[in-house]
């Protein structure tokens, strides 16, 4: 999907601006404003008949967010009046396009460090399937398929107003990749995970980092680095996102 000269009032779901494909851990910001803008549309002619009156603007700006491996898509709104903004985002790789919700509350908690975390809120869920509710008492997921990382591939991201008036906002992402690889256990029997293979049952050291374990960390640091990787020295990492992160 390339680029174009489009502007944002122009675009629609089939012709969303294209902010790239992601291979590592990405923060991105955007801006813009929605809402009616009253301008005079239309035309006249000598005729004297005219057609058109006051109109203009847009009520939903749309983005286009490539991943090239699974990862999480964090969305995060800001702006003078973020709840009056309504974030979604949609599987551009199923057809017809199906909706995910952001995750605002979680059942799920864990503890760390004598901490609570919620390890999943505001993550984008999966798409629907059978495998929802999966149950899986060695998972810190159960098993849920909700919150499995999102499938390699392209996925649209939509910014509306839910006012019939102009609205700034300012919505930040991030792209999360997982981490850590897969080690057998030899020694150490603190962390063990039994892992059934249908045909043999082998022990599994479960690092601080496996996927299957991953406490969904977010790192203020990791996260301020790459925002500085492609940004310059005077532009302001989003605040918006600071809530979001669980560790300095």
């Amino acid at each position: 999907m390339s680029r174009t000269s489009a502007s944002q009032r122009q675009r629609t779901q089939d012709n969303p601006l294209n902010l790239g494909t992601f291979s590592q851990l990405a923060v991105r910001k955007l801006n813009g404003t929605l809402g009616p803008v009253n301008q005079l549309v239309g035309r006249s002619d000598t005729s004297q008949t005219s057609n058109g009156g006051y109109g203009g603007g847009a009520y939903n700006h749309w983005f286009r967010i490539g991943i090239e491996s699974p990862a999480w898509i964090i969305v995060a709104k800001g702006g003078p009046r973020p709840n009056y903004i309504q974030t979604s985002v949609y599987n551009l790789n199923l057809n017809p396009i199906q909706g995910r919700m952001i995750l605002q509350k979680d059942s799920i908690t864990t503890t760390s460090n004598g901490l609570t975390y919620y390890p999943y809120n505001n993550h984008v869920m999966g798409a629907p399937s059978d495998l929802y509710n999966a149950f899986d008492p060695r998972r810190l997921d159960e098993g849920n398929s909700l919150y499995f990382p999102l499938e390699a591939g392209s996925y649209l991201l939509c910014v509306s107003t839910t006012r019939n008036e102009p609205l700034e906002y300012n919505v930040a992402f991030v792209v999360e990749f997982p981490t850590g690889e897969f080690e057998l256990l030899l020694e150490d029997y603190t962390y063990l995970l039994l892992e059934d293979t249908a045909t043999s049952y082998f022990e599994a050291d479960v690092t601080e980092n496996y996927r299957s374990q991953d406490f969904h960390s977010h790192s203020l640091t990791e996260w301020t680095d790459a925002w500085k990787r492609e940004h310059q020295e005077y532009d302001v990492f989003p605040a918006e996102l600071v809530p979001l992160a669980t560790q300095p």
